[in-house]
């Protein structure tokens, strides 16, 4: 994203308010009538005092005190319309503001996110965006209030001494001033605790959802170790924050102080000189003790401008992020495909810089499965992901049925592809739910059929709520095979010529793992099949096999060809049957 400056970010963000004009308006307009309606407030203390109580006239006196009323009243109702609808005007906001993060979250390609912190992106679409509805809905409508207030209150005071005016003016200067210097000082520390504040969620949220593992490897000292390092760098950033705060908070009480004196002492000389009167010298205290509170809601107003810009440029910071992976205008939808695969000369890396795939070619026919080995890092995965589209490579194409899967729509390219990974995420949903996910509109027949194919509808048909049945986070009322069964149904549901599995059996014991790949084989039986591993069991039932090193195809052909070789695979098949041997 450009580098935009606090102007501009705050313009836009008043931009989406112009959204509901008619709300803006309503609130604009009845807090300018409550700082009309509270600013005459003095004046009638001062005509009610010179031509009232001086002038020992009782129903003069009473009438101006109604009138005095009348002006609170109105003053009241004036805010609460003025809060009623700038509020309205805020919730709209945020809601959009935070609909279109979310819908930006959404199409940012895998980059994205092994560049950014999960932590910082929650607390982008939660804390800043609450932080930019408090300013919409209330202190807008104070810095509004206060403009209009003192605006009003200068009028009124000039008409009655330029001398006390002009302590009144240069009071005003002296805490704006105190205001603005406050908010320069204050903006850059609040943009370290905004970000220290993601940084914390990161380290919650990766605590949390590791905790089995946290737990044993006996790390609760490391990770809280860790914790109280940021959690301290977040306390002194919130504490000097709030040393600049006491420090700037208190002065403008200082300098109202003074200038009260100041007034009552020029007003006496006046008084005595016979150029002001008493009326005039309460009228210009009340104007003080009422600009009082303003002048202090004005500087916080300004403080939080700059708290609001800060969280609003992290909103679109968000908003803004293009994805790297990016659907041309003029995409294509798939269909009826054969499910023929092609890579051609693919070459890709990610953030290191170091090759992940070096001159990648090969190609898969309709309905052939095919085994991909390797060591750890050597790119297996990462043709899965590039099949995807989760990422672009950085050279060569990738065809499908002699399509180049970047003409393709993304959500077509992904419906005819069944992805299966290792540890597949199960959502705290029912297991209908979570088989659908891929086809919310899926009738249950099609689940269910889905769950046989996986043979799982058993199992599921068991439980006392069958496929309404809550799995729990991550599934963990489950076990191992029965997750990964669950997601080869949700891979299945749509019915897609593709399936790409990524080490499925890695995790499971050797009695899931044999009937599980034993199952493998009439499920890809009518599909064109990718299948990652380290496992020998799913090396058997692939068609051919292809191996990788260091991103590069080292061996290719089927697995009686290879082992005669005595390659690599020869190699690494020795090492997964003694690893099996082991279990």
């Amino acid at each position: 994203m450009a580098k935009y400056s606090g102007w501009r970010i705050f313009t836009r963000l008043m931009s989406y308010t112009l959204r509901k004009k008619l709300w803006l308006l309503l609130g604009i307009s009845f807090a300018i009538l409550m700082s009309y309606a509270n600013g005459i407030v003095p004046v009638l203390i001062q005509r009610a005092i010179d031509k009232g109580v001086i002038g020992y006239n009782l129903w003069t006196a009473i009438y101006y005190a109604i009138l005095i009323i009348v002006a609170v009243a109105l003053g009241g109702f004036f805010s609460f319309i003025s809060r009623y609808y700038l509020t309205k005007l805020a919730q709209e906001t945020i809601y959009t503001i935070r609909m279109e993060s979310f819908t930006s979250i959404q199409r940012q390609s895998m980059g994205f996110f092994d560049s950014t912190l999960i932590g910082q992106l929650i607390s982008r679409v939660t804390n800043d965006a609450e932080r930019v509805a408090r300013f919409l809905s209330f202190r807008l409508r104070i810095l509004i209030y206060s403009v209009f207030l003192i605006c009003v209150s200068l009028y009124y005071m000039l008409n009655m001494s330029l001398r006390l005016s002009l302590v009144a003016i240069a009071t005003i200067l002296v805490v704006v001033l105190l205001s603005a210097r406050y908010g320069t000082k204050v903006r850059p520390i609040h943009d370290e605790i905004r970000h220290q504040t993601g940084v914390l969620a990161g380290i919650v949220t990766s605590a949390i959802a590791g905790i089995k593992t946290v737990k044993s490897l006996a790390i609760e000292s490391t990770v809280y170790g860790k914790f109280l390092e940021e959690n301290r760098i977040y306390y002194d950033y919130s504490l000097q924050a709030s040393k600049l705060a006491a420090i700037y908070g208190n002065a403008p009480l200082l300098v109202m102080g003074l200038a009260m004196a100041g007034i009552l002492y020029y007003g006496g000389i006046g008084i005595i000189a016979g150029t002001i009167t008493v009326g005039v010298l309460v009228a210009f205290l009340a104007y003080m003790l009422t600009l009082m509170w303003p002048l202090m809601a004005l500087g916080f107003a300004i403080g939080d401008i700059e708290r609001a810009v800060a969280a609003s440029k992290r909103l679109f910071d968000i908003i803004d992020a293009e994805p790297e992976v990016r659907e041309k205008p003029n995409a294509k939808k798939l269909d009826n495909i054969q499910g023929e695969i092609v890579f051609d000369n693919v070459s890709f890396s990610y953030n290191s810089g170091k090759k992940a795939l070096d001159k990648v070619s090969f190609r898969v026919k309709p309905g052939e499965k095919i085994a991909i080995v390797g060591s750890p890092g050597s790119g297996k995965s990462t043709i899965l992901k590039l099949l995807l589209r989760l990422y672009d490579p950085d050279e060569g194409r990738i065809l499908i049925d002699g399509i180049d899967i970047r003409d393709i729509k993304l959500e077509s390219l992904r419906k005819h592809i069944g992805y299966v990974q290792q540890e597949p995420f199960i959502f705290n949903r029912s297991i209908r739910e979570n088989i659908a996910l891929g086809k919310p509109d899926a009738t249950i027949e099609e689940i269910k059929e889905a769950a046989r194919i996986a043979k799982i509808d058993n199992f599921i048909e068991s439980l006392p709520l069958g496929y309404e049945t809550l799995v729990g986070e991550k599934g963990v009322t489950l076990s191992g095979g029965q997750r990964q069964r669950i997601a080869i149904a949700r891979a299945l549901v749509g019915n897609p010529k593709i399936l790409l599995l990524d080490d499925p059996v890695s995790n499971l014991d050797a009695e899931t793992e044999k009937a599980l790949v034993e199952d493998l084989k009439g499920i890809l039986q009518d599909k064109t099949a990718i299948i990652v591993t380290q496992r020998p069991s799913l090396v058997n039932i692939a068609d051919r096999i292809i191996v990788l090193e260091d991103g590069r195809i080292v061996e290719e052909g089927a697995h009686e060809k290879l082992l005669a070789k005595k390659g690599l695979y020869y190699r690494i098949y020795n090492s997964m049957m003694r690893s099996d041997s082991d279990d």
